[in-house]
């Protein structure tokens, strides 16, 4: 499943989320390469992020008044939403998955969904890469799938894409600045 929506969210409330992803950059540009694990549950006990309390509560806003009313449709019974910003990043080839439960066992656990917002675009290039394969299975421990052909979304401000779990894909190249918030919706909570 491949889902875009335009215009998302009120054009006002675009910078302050562009602002978020600057200052994801900032604190993944300060911890070295750590994880920025951030984790949003209903339940507060289980909340976890290295942002400030304005920005886990810009990102509340975002999740529960935009994107949760989009998902429900396609993961009504999620547990959490894992997410981070992608500033200027240049991502590989990848699959979304537990990188703890990926690196202890070798073992594909899956989202229920995937999903990239942009809030701030200015570049050329950019565009997400989706390979058009057999979905890595849940579970699996399969190498990374060939393929024949690649599916390619141009990043644009104020757009939102869903896609289901197990899809290759990766940022094509660009020149610019890139900004996009990345949100992984789970059926069962993450320990990261």
């Amino acid at each position: 499943m491949l889902h875009v929506i335009d215009d998302l969210v009120p054009m006002e409330h675009l910078p302050a989320l562009s602002k978020l992803c600057e200052s994801h950059g900032v604190l993944k540009d300060r911890r070295d390469g750590d994880s920025l694990f951030s984790w949003y549950a209903t339940d507060a006990e289980t909340m976890r992020s290295v942002h400030t309390t304005a920005n886990q509560e810009l990102m509340g806003s975002y999740l529960n008044d935009y994107l949760l009313p989009v998902i429900t449709s396609f993961a009504s019974e999620h547990t959490g939403i894992e997410w981070w910003c992608n500033t200027n990043n240049d991502l590989d080839w990848h699959i979304d998955k537990d990188e703890s439960v990926y690196r202890s066992t070798g073992r594909h656990d899956l989202p229920l969904l995937s999903t990239v917002f942009y809030p701030h675009i200015s570049c050329a290039g950019g565009e997400l890469l989706l390979a058009h394969h057999p979905a890595v299975a849940q579970g699996s421990r399969q190498p990374l799938p060939t393929f024949q052909s690649v599916i390619s979304i141009p990043p644009v401000i104020n757009r939102l894409v869903l896609f289901s779990p197990g899809l290759l894909h990766r940022i094509n190249p660009f020149e610019g600045d890139r900004y996009s918030i990345a949100a992984n919706i789970w059926g069962h909570a993450l320990q990261n």
